[in-house]
């Protein structure tokens, strides 16, 4: 367990786990209305895929770190799905984005994102890599692909979408708070997934520092919208 890998599992992924774990409380306070429910959901996903990798940082038994791992992504890219369904729900009439077809959304990205497992070495982690994810970039292409193009682009525009319908000043600087916690988490998601591919032990401290004050901007998707959902 180097510097690196600590500050990333215990100290970073730590806080995030408590932090998410609190957003996703105080999301369900205010109410179980659709939004809130994604938005909490957005919050949860991040907060259990946190306590996996804190859980597996020390087990050293390649298959359960493989599986364990793969649960972590997976579990990471649903927050991302949780995340445009939230904003989906905002801005599009109920009648155009039912159950049916909000369901539909979320099976349909979950399925791509198992087809990862299919890709030869996609991942590994092992005695070999000192028990850190070493992804394959053929597996972090078809990730950057399928994650920018079916969550992390449409949440953008729609996001942008509803910025530019506001008029009330106060709700527009409320929404800015809300954007830049939404872009904080890309960044994060991005980050990582490079991190993890180029599998380099100054990368990952360096990231481990950079990501240090997405905590606090991360607040923000809260802070931005998550008070008005009452």
């Amino acid at each position: 367990m180097d510097i690196a890998r600590f500050l990333q599992i215990y100290v970073i992924q730590g806080a995030f786990v408590l932090f998410f774990l609190f957003m996703a409380y105080k999301t369900l306070k205010r109410g179980r209305k659709q939004v809130n429910m994604y938005l909490s959901c957005f919050y949860l996903c991040t907060s259990i895929a946190g306590t996996i990798n804190i859980v597996y940082a020390n087990i050293f038994e390649e298959i359960i770190v493989y599986i364990l791992h793969f649960i972590t992504y997976f579990i990471l890219c649903l927050s991302l799905i949780f995340l445009l369904i939230f904003v989906l729900v905002l801005i599009i009439p109920e009648n155009k984005i039912n159950l049916k077809i909000q369901f539909i959304i979320i099976i349909g990205f979950v399925i791509l994102v198992l087809i990862q497992l299919a890709i030869p070495n996609g991942i590994t982690i092992n005695a070999t890599t000192n028990w850190k994810p070493n992804w394959a970039w053929g597996f972090f292409f078809y990730s950057i692909v399928i994650c920018s193009v079916f969550t992390v682009f449409p949440t953008t525009f729609y996001s942008l979408k509803i910025y530019s319908k506001l008029e009330n000043e106060y709700l527009k600087k409320k929404w800015k708070f809300f954007l830049a916690g939404v872009f904080a988490y890309f960044f994060l998601y991005y980050g990582t997934s490079l991190s993890n591919t180029l599998n380099d032990d100054v990368f990952r401290i360096i990231w481990s520092l950079l990501s240090l004050p997405t905590l606090i901007s991360l607040y923000l998707i809260y802070h931005g919208v998550g008070k008005q959902l009452d």
